[in-house]
């Protein structure tokens, strides 16, 4: 079943680009702009765009290319790991090393701006380890 459940997402994958995946999300950043919380206040919705746009800039000064690339297929356009690996012509395990590399840089780049990796908005911080 696993076998099988793998094989459906690689195909849903297999005509897109990682290329296009940065480029539509550093065009859009529609993941990013949108949030799971039904009704937030008008309060929260405002702190949260603020701290999703400081997300957004840290990924962009922060990041190697190869990380950015790597968080916006895998975390970001939920791309399958295994997909994402392949494209990148890499193994899983380097892959992971490489997400968590760029997680890590993100969070001390929060934390030098005072920001907590809790503060962040549900849709964001879900329990995650960012």
């Amino acid at each position: 079943m696993r076998v099988a459940f793998t094989e459906l997402r690689r195909k849903q994958w297999r005509d897109v680009s990682l290329q296009d995946l940065v480029s539509r999300y550093d065009a859009t950043k529609t993941r990013l702009d949108t949030l799971d919380d039904p009704l937030p206040t008008p309060e929260q919705s405002l702190s949260w765009q603020v701290m999703l746009a400081m997300l957004e800039r840290f990924i962009v000064e922060e990041l190697t290319d190869r990380q950015r690339q790597a968080l916006v297929a895998a975390e970001i356009e939920e791309m399958p790991l295994e997909e994402v690996a392949r494209r990148m012509d890499t193994n899983r395990n380097a892959l992971y090393k490489l997400l968590h590399d760029a997680r890590r840089r993100l969070k001390r780049r929060m934390i030098a701006e005072g920001i907590s990796p809790h503060d962040l908005p549900p849709v964001i911080s879900k329990g995650e380890t960012l």
